[in-house]
């Protein structure tokens, strides 16, 4: 099938700055483990056991803003400014709410986490600094994340995207003067990153508000008068299983790599080295899968519904492209990795070229299951995805993979159960999709 430049156009435009952002966010962590890297083995664990709880947070917060993100696009699709500014109201109360609670959790129960987490009082001492300053961060995020959820519904994705380049410039020179002390300021140490942190966020928090007081087709004070419980509960109704999705897919990826952990320490490195690189080569895809929900969720809105199944197959048969292009890289990866680890054990490369064609070929099955899900959420299918990934992840893949462990089988079958996991979401996600696309076919009859 023909794919229409019209709506390659489209998602270009809203998906490239999507992409920059994902990539922006990412680059964040690595800011502080290089500021942080010199300190010394003490902060570097304290700063990856703290960043794996605030990424866990950060993470539930985009969650339940990308369930925002649809609604307000819903509400832009069918020019209803009005429910624009109650949605964003309504939004902005769900994620705010959920960022009290957690800053409450880690104010009462820090202590208590990392002592379960790391029996070292030095690291717990560090990661404890860290934390009561990363409580801060996440008040301000949320304030940040629903701004930039309205601008991407509303199809202005460079907003959010200029936004970061503000705030990682800021968040590296503060995060330096006050990780080493320079000119004259006390030295921090690992603290003084979470405080380069919070205030890089709160410059781009002023940033956004300036720019979203410029929105002709917002008025917040009209949101906000007629914001009710009901408008509350429903928005609450519609983004929990986005965000219970999240928590479905973090909590097996955590199991995943406490499975993983069972493993040879050489086949554990090989695994642990390997994906990053995964994250990284699918932020494009999972930028396009956005930004083809925003497209449908605003012909929803619009009601041209009968649109919607050919700007899907269209945006799939992209997909498909984009996932040979990211298998093509990996492919290429695979034979520069000795030259990016030059330092491994002979055993942990043997390893990484043992797990060489999972990690190739699973991009060629998890895109499609990316921008399915997406599409499907944004259709009104989210708890139909939720069940799809808690019963292939969950009841399937992961005690599939403690077997594979327990029988002692190579580390390309135990690590090769993600890519079965990914082939048995694209049997259900394609018959949802169609059964999903017949459906808007039938309406528009």
């Amino acid at each position: 099938m023909l794919i229409s430049k019209e709506n390659l156009k489209q998602n270009v435009s809203l998906a490239w700055p999507l992409a920059m952002n994902s990539v922006l966010m990412q680059s964040m962590v690595l800011i502080d483990l290089l500021l942080v890297a010199p300190l010394g083995e003490i902060s570097i664990a304290a700063l990856g056991i703290t960043s794996a709880i605030v990424s866990l947070l950060i993470g539930l917060q985009n969650s339940l803003g990308n369930g925002t993100q649809m609604i307000i696009a819903r509400a832009t699709g069918a020019g209803e400014t009005q429910k624009i500014s109650t949605d964003l109201m309504s939004g902005l109360t769900v994620n705010i709410g959920f960022s009290v609670f957690a800053f409450l959790a880690l104010w009462l129960g820090a202590s208590p986490l990392l002592a379960l987490v790391s029996d070292n009082p030095d690291i717990i001492v560090q990661a404890l600094r860290y934390l009561h300053v990363a409580m801060f961060t996440i008040l301000v995020s949320s304030l940040t994340q629903v701004i930039i959820v309205y601008f991407n519904a509303s199809r202005q994705t460079r907003i959010p995207m200029y936004g970061f380049m503000i705030e990682i410039p800021c968040n590296f020179l503060v995060s330096w003067v006050l990780v080493h002390g320079l000119f004259g300021v006390p030295e921090m140490g690992l603290q003084g990153a979470a405080i380069g942190s919070l205030v890089a966020v709160f410059i781009r928090l002023v940033y956004l508000l300036v720019m979203v007081r410029n929105e002709k087709n917002l008025d917040v004070p009209y949101g906000y008068r007629h914001m009710s419980r009901s408008t509350v509960w429903a928005h609450i109704v519609e983004v929990s299983p986005i965000a219970a999705n999240f928590l479905v897919l973090m909590g097996g990826m955590t199991l995943y790599q406490m499975l993983f952990a069972q493993l040879s320490v050489y086949d554990y490195a090989a695994i642990t080295l390997i994906y990053p690189w995964m994250r990284i080569g699918t932020q494009f895809v999972n930028a396009w899968a956005q930004a083809s929900a925003i497209t449908v969720s605003q012909h929803i809105g619009r009601n041209t519904v009968s649109e919607i199944p050919e700007f899907v197959r269209q945006a799939v048969n992209i997909t498909q492209i984009l996932a040979v292009v990211v298998a093509l890289m990996f492919f290429l990866f695979s034979f520069i990795v000795p030259y990016i680890y030059p330092n491994i054990e002979v055993e942990t490369m043997h390893a990484l070229a043992l797990i060489a064609p999972i990690y190739i070929a699973t991009p060629l099955v998890r895109t499609y299951n990316t921008i399915c899900g997406h599409a499907l959420r944004a259709m009104g299918d989210a708890y139909k995805v939720l069940r799809v990934h808690v019963v292939t992840q969950w009841v399937v893949a992961l005690p599939l993979c403690v077997l594979c462990i327990y029988l002692g089988l190579p580390v390309y079958l135990v690590f090769g159960v993600t890519l079965l996991e990914e082939c048995l979401k694209v049997i259900n996600f394609r018959a949802i999709k169609a059964k999903r696309l017949k459906a808007y076919q039938v309406l528009s009859a």
